[in-house]
C-alpha cells in the first residue's frame, strides 16, 4: 500500500487505482521525486522553485520534505518503485 502523507503531519494507508485519484489527493499534476525506499508523487507546482505553489497557496509538508531532503508543498503520496510499476 502506498501512503498519503498530508501536511498535517498524519498519514493515510492507500491503494493507488488511478491517474485520476492521484491527482485528486496531491490537487494537481504528478512530478516524482526518487527517495530511499520508493518515490515521492507530488504536485508539480509542489517545488520551491515552482511559483504555482506560493499562487495555489500550498502549505509546507514537513515529512515530505525531510524524506525529500529539500522544501516539498502540499499533500504527497510515497509508494515503493513496485507499487507504482506493478
Amino acid at each position: 500500500m502506498a501512503t498519503l502523507i498530508k501536511t498535517t503531519g498524519t498519514e493515510e494507508q492507500i491503494v493507488l487505482e488511478s491517474l485520476q485519484q492521484i491527482q485528486t489527493l496531491i490537487d494537481g499534476y504528478i512530478e516524482q521525486i526518487n527517495v530511499d525506499g520508493g518515490l515521492l508523487m507530488i504536485n508539480e507546482d509542489a517545488m520551491p522553485s515552482a511559483s504555482g505553489a506560493i499562487a495555489k497557496n500550498l502549505p509546507l509538508n514537513d515529512k515530505a520534505s525531510a524524506l525529500a531532503q529539500q522544501p516539498i508543498r502540499g499533500n504527497v503520496i510515497f509508494a515503493t518503485h513496485d507499487e507504482v510499476s506493478g
